[in-house]
């Protein structure tokens, strides 16, 4: 169906542009009437290949789920509680997608399949845990499920934001400060100190070598790394080979590497949780949990999980199998299969490991912290004792 782009008056006589999916124009009109707008102008949209994301937010999302499970719990039909979603969103965006949403389940479709024909708004876990509520018939749940997902999708971005942001903000004032130091401060010195023709010990001459090296190549010395952070960025998306050596080498970093560990093992144990919990067997939770690990390392254990339990092997004999999961995670598996009770289990080490990536976080940065700020009083320290070293041995041989 074309996509129209119209503008429209409501009750209050105020004017709403939007974009809607229709047949043709009298569909279109058919559509905006049950959201209470008047059609003055519509043109068919041409279809063009996306440049930008959706402008749907994660909120949006997150109260369609918040929305639908409690409208669901109360027995509201799917189609009801849709339009009533349609009629109270206020993204204009998420809006037409609501209604176009409607109409798909009103002409017949599984919600499922309408949430799929959105893969930019919908992912692929969101559209397989509807699928699964469909089939059990369990929506309220997957939606809680989803609701849930989301919430705290987006506490472990803020999480590794929070992880990187300070440090990156310190690095950047550190080189800012040395690059003035280096190129505009330290010659002007420098030249002053070999002027008055100063004995000048080794700390300083290091400090005139690294002063003129550094206004000669200042450049490269300043655009390689970020040159070479841009190149291996691209290496990192296109080669997955490169990608997996990276991410082999980032887990066995110092600091670095227990976090990263622990923020993948969270995103495979919560979502294995939440699709196990929502009814999906158990290969397709571990590959659905494999497709949001980001780590290459640590999905292909998963992989490797899967294919063992596809065998016929436990998928507690499987992970233990892989040496890269801690021996918590192996014995909370085990205690879920050998008492039946899995959900119980994996709830457990979602508690674990949500409280475990958040002081991993903070320690991370408490180490980063005070390291940063030991290497850059070091560098002033080395700078004013250079400088201010011989200019103190001048003054201290001065007869009066």
């Amino acid at each position: 169906m074309p996509t129209y782009n119209y503008v429209a008056a409501d009750a209050s006589g105020n004017t709403i542009k939007g974009k809607l999916t229709a047949s043709n124009d009298l569909d279109l009109e058919s559509r905006l009437s049950e959201l209470g707008l008047v059609v003055l102008e519509s043109k068919i949209v041409k279809q063009r290949k996306q440049l930008f994301a959706s402008k749907v937010e994660v909120r949006d999302l997150i109260l369609f789920c918040v929305h639908l499970e409690q409208l669901e719990k109360a027995g509201v039909p799917i189609l009801s509680s849709l339009a009533d979603m349609r009629d109270s969103v206020e993204n204009p965006v998420f809006r037409d997608i609501m209604a176009d949403l409607y109409e798909s389940v009103k002409n017949g479709e599984l919600l499922s399949a309408s949430l799929a024909k959105r893969p930019d708004v919908f992912s692929d876990v969101f559209v397989g845990l509807i699928a699964a509520g469909e089939k059990t018939g369990k929506m309220a749940e997957a939606f809680g499920h989803l609701s849930h997902h989301l919430k705290w999708n987006e506490e472990l971005k803020s999480s590794m934001k929070k992880a990187i942001r300070y440090p990156i903000v310190l690095l950047l004032v550190m080189t800012c400060v040395l690059t003035m130091m280096m190129l505009f401060v330290v010659p002007q010195l420098v030249d002053f100190l070999t002027a008055q023709g100063f004995d000048l010990p080794a700390h300083t001459k290091a400090l005139i070598f690294v002063s003129d090296v550094f206004a000669d190549y200042w450049l490269i010395i300043l655009g390689g790394p970020i040159a070479g952070l841009f190149f291996l960025s691209f290496m990192y998306k296109n080669s997955s080979a490169i990608k997996y050596k990276i991410d082999g080498m980032l887990l066995n970093a110092p600091f670095v590497g227990d976090v990263i560990l622990k923020i993948n093992l969270a995103r495979f144990t919560h979502f294995f949780s939440i699709t196990f919990s929502s009814g999906i067997g158990v290969l397709e939770c571990l590959e659905t949990a494999a497709n949001v690990v980001s780590n290459s390392v640590i999905k292909e254990a998963i992989n490797f999980i899967k294919q063992n339990v596809a065998d016929g092997n436990s998928v507690t004999r499987a992970i233990s199998a892989t040496q890269r999961f801690p021996g918590l995670v192996v014995r909370m598996f085990k205690v879920g299969e050998d008492s039946g009770n899995m959900e119980d289990a994996l709830d457990n080490i979602n508690f674990f490991y949500d409280r475990e990536v958040n002081d991993s976080v903070s320690n991370m940065i408490g180490m980063v912290q005070p390291t940063l700020t030991i290497v850059m009083g070091a560098m002033m320290f080395w700078i004013i004792a250079a400088i201010f070293g011989p200019l103190y041995d001048s003054f201290s041989k001065i007869q009066f």
